[in-house]
């Protein structure tokens, strides 16, 4: 796939997800997302009821930005295991992963926060988009921390909803959002360091990516100092301990 295929499959799931997607086949992932919703939403306002249904909510879009993301990085392996899209094909994980956004989205409707839902799935999906489009020869000149700022939106985006959807205090909200700036600086930079998930290379300099360490120009191992720095300084506002991602 080139860049331009990418960016019609990100607008192909996206507005498959407005129609009636049928589901391909199970999705797995760790439950890793709806732990943390279920740790913020002590510091939330929602029932034990809605938290449920937020957890529901959460596992679809992990699940749909998992095989997409495979997708527009062209990865093959996830989870020391086939990638979706390597058994089922690229037209058929777009089906899947529209599937999960509408449902995700009917849990919004739900919870009543669709205006919030929708906006920050914009976001995430515009950063996606952003890091891809750069994969154009003819992309131009840019700021590139802006620019990265911009792209770290598919992480940020994501955690801020979390924060939001659960309705924790402003200052809570934006502590999410740094947590989420400080994933994709561990991710950047850990990734550089180790590899991904396992995989025999790393789709970042495979394909060019921005990267923190390339927007700030810092080593990586710079980078996983501040990455976690960052975790620790907002662990407490989050109620909770530093981590590493």
């Amino acid at each position: 796939m080139n860049w331009q295929d990418k960016v019609a499959a990100l607008e192909a799931f996206y507005n498959k997800s407005f129609g009636q997607p049928q589901p391909v086949a199970e999705v797995t992932t760790s439950g890793s997302y709806a732990k943390k919703v279920r740790a913020l939403a002590q510091l939330g306002r929602r029932s034990s009821e809605e938290v449920d249904l937020l957890c529901q909510q959460v596992e679809h879009l992990r699940r749909s930005f998992k095989i997409m993301d495979d997708v527009i990085d062209k990865d093959v392996v996830r989870d020391g295991e086939p990638a979706f899209w390597t058994v089922h094909g690229v037209p058929a994980t777009i089906e899947q992963a529209a599937w999960h956004i509408e449902q995700a989205r009917q849990i919004a409707q739900e919870l009543d926060i669709q205006e919030t839902f929708e906006l920050r799935l914009r976001q995430v999906i515009g950063g996606a988009r952003l890091e891809v489009e750069m994969e154009d020869p003819a992309f131009g000149s840019f700021d590139p921390r802006q620019t990265w700022m911009k792209i770290v939106e598919k992480e940020a985006a994501f955690r801020r909803y979390l924060a939001e959807a659960l309705g924790c205090e402003s200052e809570i909200v934006e502590a999410a959002y740094q947590d989420g700036v400080a994933a994709q600086i561990l991710d950047d930079s850990l990734s550089a360091l180790h590899g991904k998930d396992g995989r025999p290379d790393n789709s970042d300099e495979r394909l060019g990516r921005l990267t923190y360490m390339k927007a700030f120009n810092v080593s990586a191992e710079r980078a996983v100092e501040i990455g976690k720095r960052m975790k620790e300084m907002n662990a407490p506002s989050l109620g909770r301990k530093g981590e590493s991602q």
